[in-house]
Order: C-alpha cells, then sequence, then structure tokens
C-alpha cells in the first residue's frame, strides 16, 4: 500500500520513530543522518559527508554500511523485514534495474519513503540545459498510473522540442515522493513500438497522429520511414527490394541510404 505525500523530507524523518531500524539506499551521494545502515555500491570512504540532510545526529557507522551492487540481483545482505523503514531518495531514476532494487527494498523492509523526480521534471527543458529535458543522466521516467508506481525507459524523443515541455516545473511539482507501508506495486511500462512511444509522449494515438509526428521527425510518414528503417536493417527485405527495383522505383525516398 502506497500514498503519494507533499510533506518536507525533514517531517517525514522526524515523524519515524526513535526504535525503528532505518536504511538508505543508495545514499552514498546525500545520506541521511537518520539512517542507521547505508546500502551503496561505493565504499565508506566515498560518502560525501557535505550533503548529508535531514534532522538529528548521524546514527550510520562504517560498520553498518554494506557496499553492494543493488543492481546485481544478489539479494540485499539482511534477512526479510530486518528493517522498520527505507529511505530512497533520488536513486530509481538513475539505475539499470529500479524493478529489482523494488523487489529487495519491499522485502527486507516494512515501510518507507521514495523520493524520485516527477513525470514533469523529467519532460521539462531547461533543468541541464536548453535543449535538454529533465537530466541527462537518468534512464526512467516515473509517475503513477492505475495505482501502480510505472517505470517508462526514458527514450531520446523526450529532447524533441514538439514533445518537451518548455519551461521547468517548480517547487513540490519537480518531484513525486511516496509513502509505503507492506507492500508496493510497480512495473516497467514497456514501450514495442514508435506509436506506443509517440502515445506516451503525447497522449495521443492513431494513424493520423502517428503520421504528423514522423513528418516532423524525419520529413516523411511513418510507413516510409519503417520501409526505410527495414531496408538499412534487414539484409533479406533489402534483396527483395532491390530484385524488384524497389530501391529505383522509390528513389526519392531511399536516396540517404
Amino acid at each position: 500500500m502506497f500514498k503519494q505525500t507533499n510533506k518536507d523530507f525533514d517531517d517525514i524523518i522526524k515523524a519515524i520513530p526513535d526504535n525503528f531500524k532505518v536504511v538508505d539506499i543508495g545514499a552514498s551521494s546525500a545520506p541521511t543522518r537518520r539512517a542507521d545502515y547505508i546500502i551503496d555500491i561505493v565504499p565508506y570512504e566515498g560518502i560525501n559527508q557535505n550533503q548529508l540532510k535531514g534532522p538529528g545526529e548521524v546514527r550510520f557507522s562504517k560498520e553498518r554500511y554494506a557496499q553492494h551492487d543493488i543492481c546485481s540481483r544478489k539479494p540485499f545482505p539482511f534477512p526479510d523485514k530486518f528493517f522498520d523503514y527505507a529511505i530512497c531518495s533520488h536513486t530509481l531514476e538513475d539505475i539499470r534495474d529500479p524493478i529489482g532494487v523494488l523487489d529487495e527494498i519491499v522485502r527486507v523492509s516494512k515501510a518507507g519513503y521514495i523520493e524520485i523526480p516527477s513525470r514533469m521534471y523529467e519532460t521539462s527543458y531547461g533543468i541541464e540545459g536548453k535543449h535538454l529535458a529533465g537530466n541527462v543522466h537518468h534512464r526512467w521516467i516515473i509517475d503513477i498510473f492505475e495505482n501502480r508506481l510505472r517505470f517508462t525507459f526514458k527514450f531520446s524523443w523526450v529532447h524533441l522540442p514538439f514533445i518537451a515541455r518548455k519551461t521547468p516545473p517548480q517547487g513540490k511539482d519537480r518531484v513525486l515522493q511516496i509513502e509505503w507501508s507492506d507492500s508496493l506495486d510497480y512495473y516497467e511500462n514497456f514501450l514495442n513500438s514508435g506509436p506506443e512511444i509517440i502515445k506516451y509522449y503525447t497522449g495521443l494515438e492513431g494513424e493520423k497522429v502517428v503520421n504528423n509526428f514522423y513528418q516532423k521527425l524525419f520529413g516523411k510518414n511513418y510507413l516510409i520511414a519503417k520501409l526505410e528503417y527495414f531496408y538499412k536493417q534487414s539484409s533479406g527485405f533489402k534483396k527483395f527490394a532491390d530484385n524488384l527495383q524497389l530501391k529505383k522505383v522509390y528513389k526519392q525516398f531511399f536516396k540517404k541510404v
């Protein structure tokens, strides 16, 4: 079970009972003082002590620091429900396997807090560059869809001027904050085709929408773009097209091949 919140981070940390055993996942770059344990791939000496966050005194130590590749699909080095509370802040959008990491977070923890950039943040210009959407090193756009936490690979089309939002969000619109307990529902939103990606980014679908998109992107419609793709990528289709002299007939479409 999870819910979206807009509480300040410090208030969330203050509400954690003092006797709770707390872990911070992937936290070496900005660890939470309240965490009793930290799990991250870098060694303990690599912790950025200048970016400690949250109220109170530091509670973690080298003895309670687990150097572990959280995306390795190897279990975190803790038994089931070992922690009362898990913090995972601005980590899931960066890593190669957020689904596997969430599996382990839910396994070793009874409840927790997740903070990630909002979909609006990741699809807006002006975060890192004038013509770049969101943070360029982030791999995922994460939002809530049908009461599930949805992870969508950040396709490069997000940077297109007819896709990206022109101004970045402000304040709480920049982040998505989740509090959960007992369990958490999440999935990868696997998009298998150009039309599926177009629908995700634009909210629109249909032949006219797809053709308009490809006209803007390539200067040609979807059918011609697919034919060019198959001609370049498939030796079988190239041989078939050449045998029928399609390259000559449609040379205006294949002139860049």
